[in-house]
C-alpha cells in the first residue's frame, strides 16, 4: 500500500512538474476565454475593438501570475488598425474557475511602426498641439513600443506605462532647422515621461548623450541636460535663426564648441510659463568675428576689423 502511495505522489509530483514546463515555454491552446476576453476589454473602453484567433495558456514565473498569450491579434481603436505582434493578458486563477475573467493586467507589443503608419493611428485621436505637431513637423522616423494596461479590482483602467524607442527620427523644428539622426528611447505614464540616450545633428549642431522628464501633474514641468558639438559657418544661415535675437550675432563668421547644458521650464495649469531657466557650459574654440565699423571699435585708436577667441 505505501509503495502504490509513494508511486502516486511521485506521479503527481512528475505531473505537475510537467504541466508547470509546458505552461512556462509552449503553453496550452485553447479558444475557450475568446468571448470573454474580448467582450470583458470592450467593456472596459469601447473604442476598442478587438479579434482574436489562437489562444495560450501559459505561466509567468517572474511575475508569479497566469497569463493567456496570442500573437498578431487583430486590434482597432477609433476604427484606426494597431499592428499588433504580441498580447499577453495577465489574470486571477480563482474567478477562471468559475467561467469568470479578472484581467490584472495586459502587455501589448507593437510591430515596427514607420511615421506613416503612427500619424494614421493618432488620427483616432482627439485634435491636440501634440497630433498638430507630429503631423506638421516629423518627416521620417521609425517607433518600437510596448505598452502595459492595469486595471483595478472592477476591471477598470487605474494606470498604463508605455516603453520603447524611437530610431532615424526627422524633425523639423523650423523652416530651414532639421534635426535628423534623432534617436532615443523612452517611458511614459500618466505622471511622468522619460526619455533616454537621445541623439540627434543638423548641419551645424550635434546633440548627445540626452535626457529629458516631463512631469505631468496639475503642474508640468520639463528638465533636460545634454551635450552639443557646434560647428558654425556664416555661410550656413541655420544656426544664425536661433542666435539672431543675440546683439553681434551677424558679426560671428565661425565657431567651434562643446557644451554641456541644462533646461528646465515650469508651467502652471493654464500652460503659461511659470519658470525658465538654461545653463550652458564648455569650451569654445576657433571662434572669429567679423567686426563692423563703430561696433566694438568706440574705445579703439585704430580700426580692427577681425577678431579670434579661444
Amino acid at each position: 500500500m505505501r509503495k502504490i502511495f509513494k508511486t502516486f505522489i511521485l506521479l503527481l509530483i512528475l505531473f505537475f512538474i510537467s504541466l508547470f514546463i509546458v505552461l512556462s515555454t509552449i503553453g496550452i491552446e485553447t479558444d475557450k476565454f475568446n468571448k470573454l476576453i474580448t467582450n470583458k476589454i470592450q467593456k472596459t473602453n469601447n473604442k476598442v475593438d478587438l479579434k482574436l484567433e489562437s489562444i495560450k495558456f501559459k505561466i509567468d514565473f517572474k511575475e508569479l501570475s497566469l497569463f493567456l498569450e496570442t500573437i498578431y491579434p487583430q486590434i482597432n481603436y477609433r476604427k484606426s488598425h494597431l499592428p499588433a505582434k504580441n498580447i499577453k493578458v495577465y489574470i486571477d486563477f480563482f474567478p477562471l474557475l468559475k467561467n469568470e475573467i479578472k484581467i490584472k493586467k495586459i502587455n501589448l507589443v507593437l510591430e515596427q511602426l514607420n511615421i506613416n503608419q503612427f500619424k494614421k493611428i493618432i488620427v483616432a485621436l482627439k485634435p491636440s498641439n501634440f497630433t498638430s505637431f507630429i503631423n506638421s513637423n516629423i518627416n521620417d522616423g521609425k517607433i518600437n513600443t510596448e505598452l502595459q494596461i492595469y486595471f483595478n479590482n472592477k476591471n477598470q483602467l487605474s494606470n498604463f506605462i508605455a516603453k520603447g524607442s524611437v530610431s532615424n527620427l526627422d524633425l523639423t523644428i523650423q523652416k530651414g532647422i532639421n534635426f535628423k539622426k534623432t534617436n532615443f528611447n523612452f517611458f511614459g505614464d500618466k505622471t511622468d515621461i522619460l526619455i533616454k540616450e537621445f541623439n540627434s545633428e543638423t548641419k551645424t549642431i550635434k546633440i548627445l548623450d540626452g535626457d529629458i522628464k516631463l512631469n505631468l501633474s496639475e503642474e508640468i514641468s520639463l528638465i533636460s541636460n545634454f551635450k552639443t558639438k557646434i560647428k558654425y559657418q556664416s555661410e550656413s544661415s541655420e544656426l544664425l535663426k536661433l542666435i539672431r535675437e543675440f546683439k553681434f550675432s551677424e558679426n560671428i563668421k565661425s565657431f567651434e564648441a562643446e557644451t554641456n547644458n541644462t533646461f528646465e521650464i515650469k508651467l502652471d495649469k493654464t500652460y503659461q510659463i511659470k519658470n525658465f531657466n538654461y545653463k550652458s557650459k564648455g569650451r569654445l574654440s576657433k571662434a572669429n568675428f567679423e567686426i563692423k565699423k563703430n561696433s566694438l571699435n568706440f574705445f579703439l585708436k585704430d580700426q580692427i576689423n577681425k577678431l579670434s577667441l579661444e
